[in-house]
């Protein structure tokens, strides 16, 4: 479904400017990738605005999203299972309260993976070169540390459920 809107908008934006545009599996490419990720946001967000939580859920999908970027994961074979996942993380935390010593074992949890483990799965699915790794391990700890100043609640559970994909190894592409 998200292919075949992808290719059809790549197909009038070249047809509109056959000139100066990319081809069309490029700009496919491109706009494909740009679905997945807003899509599942814009669900979210509604859910979230829907049922009064609506800056709770944007906190979730942004500290997620933010980690996600910069530590890696475990990477669904299709993307519908993927946007599935990035809906329930972004709109389920914001329902769930923490006490304090959860919040703190769960970020303790959290940094002990994402220090060991980050950045995870990248190479194929990023095209960042490998002499960065070492910088985004270090924004990815500091991401998750912050937790420990803020004690939220939303960003325990996200940054948890992000640190917990990065156990799980995706086949080199």
């Amino acid at each position: 479904m998200i292919e075949a809107l992808s290719e059809r908008l790549a197909t009038k934006i070249k047809q509109a400017n056959p000139e100066q545009t990319a081809s069309i599996p490029v700009m496919k490419f491109g706009l494909t990738i740009v679905f997945n990720f807003l899509i599942p946001i814009v669900i979210s967000l509604i859910l979230g605005a829907i049922f009064g939580k609506l800056l709770e859920t944007a906190l979730a999908a942004f500290l997620f999203s933010t980690l996600r970027m910069l530590s890696g994961g475990y990477h669904f074979t299709s993307p519908i299972p993927c946007m599935i996942a990035m809906i329930a993380i972004a709109t389920i935390p914001p329902y769930l309260t923490l006490t304090p010593f959860w919040i703190s074992a769960f970020t303790v949890c959290s940094l002990a993976l994402v220090a060991r483990l980050a950045p995870s799965n990248m190479r194929g699915y990023y095209k960042m070169p490998e002499k960065y790794y070492p910088l985004l391990k270090i924004l990815s700890i500091l991401l998750v540390g912050s937790n420990f100043f803020f004690a939220s609640s939303v960003g325990a559970l996200v940054f948890l459920l992000q640190a917990v994909s990065l156990l799980f190894q995706n086949k080199e592409v």
